[in-house]
């Protein structure tokens, strides 16, 4: 919590006037952490009059918390409103000042920022927080959550089709989604593809025309993650059952080292194995799994001698019921063979079963996220691709403010689980 007992300057009124919802206010902009802003706008020499480029992400941060819509309207209320000046430290910029800093920091330094604010999330512990439900033998790094929402463009939605039945826009980068949207009568714009955590701290985000599927962004998405925090392990990624094809379950795992939870379909396994997925015995038995072996990319199971415990009478001779075959017969499935049905994360380990679960749940909560604070939907008022990844770079930045801002203020660690047992 700020300390209030100092001077205010651009403050117009007297400190014992601010009500507590102005206090919190301040509170939450006194908990940003400079050092995540200050050394990426050094770098880009010229933004704005000596001392305003720390204050202008500042300004672009308050632009999304209040939700102000416009560039123009920002520089307005930085004028009229005391308060804002007060965090901004009493900058008044003109609304194109905004424009220039946008043009020279880009996408580049946008992202720069935002992978600050993400890494103080993982000093504070708020991207690997444990989880109590989860196998304690899992493997450890950062969970994964894929996540797309669809952007409506700015410009004109009126198009034109060519002779191919391609529809074209006054901005080039946008598309007809090709289906009707919940929230527009023409879905036409941009879709923004991003992964977060499973605590919710939006990790990197890519654009793409809103015709794209959302599994065309994935392998991007995942290269990008691993190219800005080259230094953080990631384990799980969590992907609905659109992803539940062989290519994705392998390539994700041959290339990346992340472990898919891909919600299945149905699958049909060889004769030799249960409905389920267990290989059987010679006999008939599902078999269990003993273990993974990353190293050799196949899973070992055993009978654990099951049919012993059958109730039944055996009707046959059994050579690995013997006592010196602790755990019966042993049998191995290999990764190569298929990913999807013998892979890291079959539907019948632990891990998956504990994870799946979380597919709905981070679903349900994520839109509220969206809806609620992350509002990309609604603000966006920009055009072109660059600009509008600018815009959902922003909204990241300040979705990634909030969880660390309610950790701090209130020790809560996730605001789409809940963490605090």
């Amino acid at each position: 919590m700020v300390d209030f007992q100092f001077p205010l300057p651009g403050l117009a009124r007297d400190i014992n006037s601010l009500t507590q919802q102005e206090k919190e206010f301040v509170n939450y902009f006194a908990a940003i952490d400079p050092k995540c802003i200050y050394p990426v706008v050094q770098h880009y020499v010229g933004i704005g009059p000596r001392g305003y480029g720390t204050a202008l992400i500042i300004a672009r941060i308050l632009k999304i918390r209040e939700r102000i819509l416009t560039d123009r309207q920002l520089a307005r209320a930085l004028k009229q409103n005391d308060l804002y000046r007060f965090v901004t430290n009493d900058s008044q910029p003109a609304h194109n000042t905004f424009h220039t800093l946008r043009s020279r920091l880009g996408v580049d330094g946008f992202s720069e920022i935002h992978k600050r604010f993400v890494l103080r999330a993982y000093h504070l512990g708020l991207l690997e927080p444990d989880i109590k439900d989860l196998p304690k033998n899992r493997r450890k790094g950062i969970v994964l959550v894929a996540d797309s929402t669809f952007l409506i463009t700015a410009g004109s939605t009126i198009g034109h089709k060519d002779e191919k039945g391609v529809w074209h826009f006054p901005d080039e980068t946008v598309a007809f989604s090709g289906k009707a949207h919940h929230s527009h009568k023409y879905a036409v714009g941009h879709k923004a593809h991003s992964l977060r955590t499973i605590s919710g701290i939006p990790m990197v985000t890519i654009l793409t025309s809103a015709n794209e599927h959302d599994q065309s962004a994935i392998m991007a998405l995942l290269e990008m993650v691993k190219k800005q925090y080259p230094y953080l392990t990631f384990a799980y990624i969590i992907l609905d059952k659109g992803y539940d094809a062989d290519e994705y379950h392998e390539d994700i795992y041959e290339f990346f080292d992340i472990i898919p939870i891909i919600i299945r379909k149905k699958m049909v396994y060889p004769k030799d194995f249960s409905k389920d997925g267990y290989p059987l015995c010679r006999w008939g038995f599902s078999m269990k799994p003993k273990g993974l072996d990353y190293e050799r990319k196949r899973t070992k199971y055993a009978c654990f001698k099951i049919c012993k415990q059958s109730d039944q009478p055996l009707l046959f001779s059994c050579e690995y019921v013997k006592e010196q075959k602790a755990h019966g017969f042993v049998r191995y499935t290999h990764f190569q063979d298929n990913y999807r049905k013998y892979g890291p994360a079959v539907p019948h380990s632990l891990i998956y079963k504990k994870l799946k679960p979380f597919r709905t749940g981070i679903e349900r909560t994520f839109a509220l996220v969206k809806e609620n604070r992350y509002r990309m939907e609604i603000s966006n008022c920009y055009k072109g691709i660059e600009n509008v990844t600018i815009h959902c770079i922003e909204h990241d930045i300040v979705l990634t403010q909030d969880i660390i801002c309610d950790y701090i203020q209130t020790g809560k660690l996730s605001p789409v689980l809940n963490l605090n047992y």
